[in-house]
């Protein structure tokens, strides 16, 4: 059988073959171009998900520590120093604190406050007349002889627990930290103000102050399990209300003028007692004491202290006085001897043995270096002529002249002396 073809559809064919030859090398360029682009855009992805997976491995410093919290659970594990390997968020979450570094931290919630002509002044170059307190402005401590106080505080704090603090205080922010303990602060202030003077507060035991805020604040972080430490507590600059503080400070010197004198007085009195009764005047005036009280046996504990070690001049005076009761004595018992001697001469003939005693002291007499002798001829009358005693005189005549009855004409001659142009 013979085919028939058409010649038109042979032609049409033939257009189409010559049409899609071109268009097979544009969707061959195309391909290659997306393959390509594929390609770098799996390199893209596959960088991303590298950097992805790698984006919570961090470094961590000396003075850090980290914790990680996994799909919302916090692990034991405490992070130190070094490369912390987490895997990314939202699976792992890390939290650094700086643990090993100390934060200072200044609380004026008792201060008053200052003016803007007044920042940066020295307390005693603020004055604010008699104008009174701003509640709303002005923060003190009550203290317990109803007084004022103002003062700051620099903290210094750490946190030396990070685990407790993550998990009862905050997360990796500080702010709470300070907050926490600037309320703590602000209590333990009030209640230890509240058990002392405010001389006390501001002067005398500034030390006791801090450090029981220290030891108060730090009991009160503990009890909460907070993870923090407070290192140092300082007062900076406590001071009574500005109106009433010249007051103050001239209470001040006044109580210390009379403390410098009570502190010279106790001086004088130890080197007095020093001088008068040695190393051992307390024990001796202890002694004196228990005398003075009617004690058992304290007069003899006290002869027993003055005659073995009493020192100074009660010890010299005790001393010489031992010495002279020797001499004494020895003498009184040559006396006796002597006398024990010459009753037996007495007894054989008196008046001879009271001849020759008496030319014996009428020797001793004469030949004694401080007399002076006189001789006087047989017959002859001596006078002695006692002169006046100026000295007696002077004493006298000021006692005469404070009398009221003084009278000019009962000065003796010798004495009397008339003066002026006329007589000189």
């Amino acid at each position: 059988m013979h085919q028939h073809h058409n010649h038109d559809d042979e032609h049409a064919h033939r257009n189409l073959d010559e049409i899609e030859a071109p268009l097979d090398a544009a969707n061959q360029s195309l391909a290659d171009a997306l393959r390509a682009s594929f390609s770098i855009l799996k390199g893209i992805m596959l960088v991303l998900v590298v950097l992805y997976l790698v984006s919570n491995v961090r470094r961590i410093d000396g003075h850090e520590q980290a914790l990680l919290i996994r799909l919302g659970t916090l692990q034991a594990t405490v992070q130190e120093a070094g490369l912390v390997k987490a895997l990314p968020f939202p699976i792992d979450e890390v939290l650094t604190l700086p643990t090993q570094k100390s934060n200072d931290l200044t609380i004026t919630s008792h201060s008053f406050f200052r003016r803007p002509d007044e920042i940066g002044k020295p307390l005693a170059f603020i004055a604010r007349g008699n104008g009174g307190l701003n509640p709303t402005l002005d923060g003190a401590l009550l203290t317990a002889d109803a007084g004022l106080v103002h003062t700051q505080w620099e903290v210094t704090y750490k946190i030396d627990k990070v685990k407790d603090y993550v998990s009862n205080i905050a997360s990796d922010k500080l702010e709470a930290a300070e907050s926490l303990i600037q309320t703590m602060v602000e209590n333990a202030g009030i209640h230890i103000a509240s058990g002392m003077t405010s001389e006390e507060v501001i002067r005398t035991k500034v030390d006791e102050v801090q450090s029981q805020m220290r030891h108060r604040v730090n009991a009160s972080l503990d009890a909460i399990a907070s993870g923090i430490r407070v290192e140092r507590i300082e007062m900076v600059e406590p001071t009574p209300p500005i109106p009433v503080r010249e007051a103050f400070d001239n209470t001040q010197r006044a109580e210390n003028n009379k403390q410098q004198r009570i502190n010279n007085a106790e001086q004088a009195r130890t080197k007095l007692l020093n001088e008068a009764a040695g190393a051992t005047y307390k024990e001796i005036v202890a002694a004196l004491d228990k005398v003075d009280s009617g004690a058992d046996g304290a007069q003899e504990t006290l002869d027993t202290l003055l005659m073995t070690r009493a020192e100074g001049r009660a010890g010299r005076a005790i001393k010489d006085a031992g010495s002279y009761l020797a001499v004494v004595l020895g003498r009184m018992q040559s006396d006796v001897e002597l006398y024990r001697t010459l009753v037996p001469e007495f007894e054989r003939g008196p008046a001879l043995l009271v001849g020759r005693l008496w030319e014996d002291t009428r020797q001793s007499i004469l030949n004694h270096p401080g007399v002076m002798k006189i001789w006087r001829p047989a017959g002859a009358e001596i006078r002695l002529k006692i002169p006046y005693d100026p000295k007696q005189g002077r004493a006298e005549e000021a006692q005469e002249l404070l009398s009221e009855e003084f009278d000019a004409s009962k000065l003796r001659p010798e004495r009397l002396r008339i003066i002026g142009p006329e007589f000189d």
